[in-house]
C-alpha cells in the first residue's frame, strides 16, 4: 500500500508541477518569439519651432529617435521598426511622407510642415505620439528558431501529461481496479 501512495503523491505532484510550470513556460516563450508593441511613446515638438521664424513653421532638419530603436543585431539581422503610426496630442493621424518622414531601419523619423503637424504648434501640449512595434534585445529573428521555441511548452505538457496518466495507470494496475 504504501508504494501505491508514494505512486499517487508522484503523479500528482507530476501534474501539479507541469501546471504550474506550462505558464511559466509559455510567458517566457513569448518574450522570444513575438515582437513587442510600443502604444503613443511621446516626443515633445516645442524644441521644432524655428527661433526667429514664424512661430508656426517646423524646423524639418530636427530628427526625433524612437526610444527601441535598432541597434546592433537588429540592424544586422534586419529587424525594423514595423507598424510605425504617429498622431499629435489631439489624436489626428499624421500620413507618413506628407506630414512626417520615417526611417524605420534607424528608428527615427522627422516632421514636415504640413497642415496636420503644423497644427500641433504651438498648443499647450506640443506632444506626438508614435505607435510602433519592435524587436526585443531577446527577440528571435530565425522564424523556424521561433517554430521551435513555440513547441516546447506543447511537448512538455505532453510529457508530463503522460508521466502522470502512467503513473495513474499504474496505481490503477496495482489496486486492481484495471
Amino acid at each position: 500500500m504504501t508504494d501505491i501512495n508514494g505512486k499517487l503523491v508522484l503523479a500528482f505532484v507530476t501534474l501539479l508541477l507541469g501546471v504550474v510550470l506550462i505558464g511559466v513556460i509559455a510567458t517566457q516563450q513569448l518574450a522570444v518569439t513575438d515582437r513587442t508593441a510600443v502604444t503613443s511613446e511621446v516626443h515633445n515638438v516645442l524644441s521644432t519651432i524655428a527661433t526667429g521664424r514664424n512661430t508656426t513653421d517646423i524646423n524639418e532638419t530636427i530628427t526625433y529617435t524612437l526610444t527601441n530603436a535598432p541597434t546592433g543585431w537588429q540592424l544586422a539581422d534586419s529587424c525594423p521598426i514595423v507598424g510605425f503610426s504617429l498622431a499629435n496630442s489631439s489624436g489626428t493621424a499624421f500620413t507618413d511622407t506628407t506630414d512626417y518622414v520615417v526611417d524605420l531601419d534607424a528608428g527615427t523619423y522627422t516632421l514636415v510642415n504640413s497642415a496636420t503637424a503644423v497644427a500641433t504648434l504651438p498648443t499647450a501640449n506640443n506632444n506626438t505620439y508614435a505607435t510602433y512595434t519592435y524587436c526585443a534585445d531577446d527577440y528571435i529573428n530565425l522564424s523556424w528558431g521561433r517554430t521551435v521555441i513555440n513547441l516546447i511548452a506543447g511537448f512538455f505538457a505532453i510529457s508530463l501529461l503522460m508521466t502522470s496518466l502512467g503513473l495513474f495507470y499504474s496505481i490503477a494496475k496495482d489496486t486492481g481496479m484495471l
